[in-house]
């Protein structure tokens, strides 16, 4: 009877230890490998870009630059350890201490990108709202308090049933060699926490850019667009610090008061914050092209998030509940799925603007002075 159960244990203790084919952890290596490279290097260029052009550090980019840290991070941190995890047969080499850390810094970092992009959808519909009032409100200061509140909520959220939730309940759920939330199985919890970190946010972020999608599609739809705001800070290089709030108050007051100025007897020019070799229409239309541009950038950010969080995100709710009836090989594709979003972000960003562009194919070239990059000099601060 000994016997018989002692051989039991062995061919248990042989499956659970069973490791993948070699192709397999080659071709699943390689794909890692590029993802990896991919987020680090496309987040580094983000952020460099950032510092080097002063024209970048708008309020808009400072969250885009905060979305690339927690991405580069991702891509530092959570990749790489995963990645052991992954190609070991799902065996955790290293420890518990390090598992509760590193399941601290992955959760807090994927809610803090959530949250950014509430933040960053919030900031175009103010944007469209507020018009030149934008730059008085929104300061970098207030970007930064913004960034500070989102990252303590990201790490309140999981954190402290990560790190506790084990003691409380007096039972570790974990098998040996595994690495995984304690609160993976408690229906109850998990699908609380889906709700909070993916469902109220999708919906907000939803809802915020359908409103901008309309506000911008109902000043297209409007001939007089007297009274539309004209500058877009999100492709310009326009900066809080930049431009004087009381300065540009009282110029938008004159010209709404003495739109038109005689000049030596001439006839009247436009007064105020306008380009002067281009027509009021021609800026009008430029604006509008803009704020659709920036919409649909945004777009794509949200269709991004939703296209790689959701799948994960369903699963991890029905594993709550029913634990063999998500494939554990399919629930690991799609937590990485969730992770390239990291590698993605970062062509967005090039794609929605010329400046991030332009810098990250001087990065690319390896030039050791950066080039002079296409774009006016004279660009009207109002873009």
């Amino acid at each position: 009877m000994t016997t018989n159960l002692t051989s039991v244990a062995t061919i248990e203790e042989e499956e659970e230890g069973e490791e993948f084919a070699l192709e397999i952890v080659v071709t699943f290596g390689i794909f890692i490998a590029i993802v990896i490279v991919v987020a680090i290097v496309g987040n580094v260029f983000t952020i460099a870009a950032f510092i080097k052009d002063r024209k970048l550090r708008t309020v808009y980019n400072i969250y885009i630059v905060n979305l690339a840290v927690t991405d580069l991070l991702l891509g530092c941190v959570s990749m790489p350890f995963y990645a052991v995890y992954t190609l070991k047969s799902y065996t955790w080499p290293f420890g518990y201490h390090f598992c509760k850390l590193f399941m601290v810094t992955d959760f807090t970092l994927c809610l803090e990108a959530v949250i950014i992009m509430i933040i960053l959808s919030f900031d175009r519909l103010l944007l469209l709202k507020l018009g030149p009032r934008y730059i008085c409100k929104e300061t970098n200061t207030v970007a930064y308090i913004k960034i500070a509140i989102s990252w303590v909520i990201s790490f309140l959220l999981y954190s402290p049933a990560i790190i506790g939730w084990d003691i409380w309940t007096e039972e570790d759920t974990n098998e040996p060699g595994d690495c995984d939330v304690q609160f993976a199985h408690d229906f109850d919890f998990t699908i609380t926490t889906a709700v909070i970190e993916f469902g109220i946010p999708f919906i907000c972020i939803s809802a915020l850019n359908l409103i901008i999608y309309s506000e911008i599609r109902k000043r297209i739809r409007v001939r007089d667009l007297k009274n539309v705001p004209i500058f877009v800070p999100s492709g310009s290089a326009v900066t809080s610090a930049s431009v004087s709030c009381s300065v540009n108050n009282d110029v938008m007051k004159k010209q709404t008061e003495q739109p038109n100025k005689p000049a030596n007897g001439s006839k009247t020019q436009n007064v105020g914050v306008s380009v002067p070799t281009t027509s009021k229409d021609t800026q009008k239309i430029r604006a509008v092209r803009k704020d659709m541009k920036a919409a649909k950038s945004l777009g794509l950010l949200v269709i991004v998030f939703a296209v790689t969080w959701a799948p994960y995100t369903i699963a991890t709710i029905i594993i709550s509940a029913c634990e063999t009836c998500v494939n554990e090989n399919v629930y690991e594709f799609l937590n990485w799925l969730l992770w390239t979003k990291a590698a993605l972000n970062p062509f967005l960003y090039a794609y929605n603007n010329q400046r991030f562009r332009e810098h990250f194919t001087s990065f690319l070239m390896c030039q050791k002075k950066h080039n002079r990059i296409n774009m006016d000099q004279n660009v009207s601060t109002i873009g």
